[in-house]
């Protein structure tokens, strides 16, 4: 949301001294008009921030929808993850599932967090709303869920 205001302020060259909270496009769209008055401006943000507006669970159907019948008999199941992972270390965690969407760091732990769907519980279940691989030391400590 923060995001959508700095880009209008870059975009603009001035400074914003308050914070708008937008819910939604016609909001952001309606503040937009309201300060810069100017309506090609204002549709031209709002197609390149209609993204960023989205909520993470927004986010995350509209990339459930996109799978295909097959990626979804592809996905590792949760327990294959859970059982594989202790012990190794970052690259072999890539290469077993891939990239993570998201890395924090906390005292002597990195956390990669996974955000897109890429593991379920078994094959007719929906997929995990997220999974995060914990490290210590550069080696898998352990691997939470959050169940769909």
């Amino acid at each position: 949301m923060r995001k959508s205001l700095i880009l209008v302020c870059l975009l603009t060259g001035i400074s914003c001294a308050r914070t708008l909270e937008v819910k939604n496009q016609e909001s952001l769209f309606e503040n937009c008009m309201k300060t810069f008055k100017d309506e090609i401006k204002c549709r031209e943000f709002m197609s390149t921030s209609a993204k960023e507006i989205q909520s993470e669970e927004e986010q995350r159907e509209a990339a459930l929808a996109q799978l295909t019948v097959e990626q979804l008999a592809g996905m590792k199941l949760r327990k294959e993850i859970k059982d594989t992972l202790p012990g190794k270390n970052g690259n072999f965690v890539r290469g077993y599932i891939g990239d993570p969407d998201e890395i924090k760091r906390g005292g002597d732990r990195e956390y990669w967090i996974y955000k897109r769907p890429i593991s379920k519980y078994d094959s007719e279940s929906l997929p995990d709303k997220e999974i995060t691989v914990i490290f210590r030391r550069s080696f898998v400590e352990k691997v939470d869920y959050k169940k769909p």
